[in-house]
């Protein structure tokens, strides 16, 4: 897969005011979880959200600085940056990479995407804490192989999807396996799409999709 294709489309949902921290060089592990998170932007768009971009020290950055490994939302490593979503009449929400989560167990997860609201984002900055599972309006597990997935990857998601609380959970993958594709079919609870990359336009359509589904249902709420 031309990893130009995936920096085109996340260059596109940033728009022109801010550029990728990615080049052609960075993982393309990382610059797919990019890809994703670029789905997410376009999904919250077309529900009518309005998006501009923040670091970590509350700046508007020129560069939209990437997190590559897991880690803490409140960390001032680097001036990592976030979207910044909000819908007319709604609380804002912040979309996020590679941050840690506490789940129902008080276990910390890593979310390689995660959209929550944002007085909680500012209340980890401030305090120096992690999120919290309840606070998380859509959680993303993103896995990039050049080969069919593993089947304990599946199930690895499943059980992240129980401590994180089911609802608008997923879990998505460039390739396929007819294992994993059964068994999360069949706990059909569980978010999931497999072969999401540009040219699998049905595919990619029906996860933006579902991120718009998750946002109308934060909307009503």
């Amino acid at each position: 897969m031309p990893v130009n294709e995936l920096l085109s489309d996340i260059r596109a949902a940033l728009g022109g005011a801010i550029a990728p921290s990615f080049t052609t060089y960075s993982s393309v592990s990382d610059i797919y979880e990019g890809y994703v998170f670029a789905l997410i932007l376009q999904a919250a768009r077309t529900e009518g959200a309005t998006i501009s971009f923040r670091d970590i020290f509350g700046n508007t950055p020129a560069t939209f600085v990437f997190r590559t490994s897991p880690g803490h939302l409140f960390s001032t490593a680097q001036p990592y940056t976030h979207a910044l979503i909000e819908f007319a009449g709604k609380p804002p929400l912040e979309a996020h990479l590679g941050v840690r989560v506490f789940g129902i167990s008080k276990v910390l997860h890593e979310c390689d995407v995660a959209v929550l609201t944002r007085d909680e984002a500012e209340m980890c900055r401030r305090l120096r804490v992690s999120p919290r599972y309840s606070k998380v309006v859509i959680a993303v597990e993103c896995k990039f192989y050049a080969s069919d997935i593993p089947l304990h990857l599946a199930r690895s998601f499943m059980g992240l999807s129980r401590d994180l609380a089911s609802g608008n959970r997923y879990f998505v993958v460039n390739t396929t396996s007819a294992s994993a594709v059964k068994m999360l079919g069949h706990h059909h609870k569980h978010g999931w799409e497999h072969q999401i990359v540009p040219s699998s336009t049905v595919s990619v359509e029906r996860l933006r999709n579902s991120f718009q589904n998750s946002f109308k249902n934060y909307k009503a709420t």
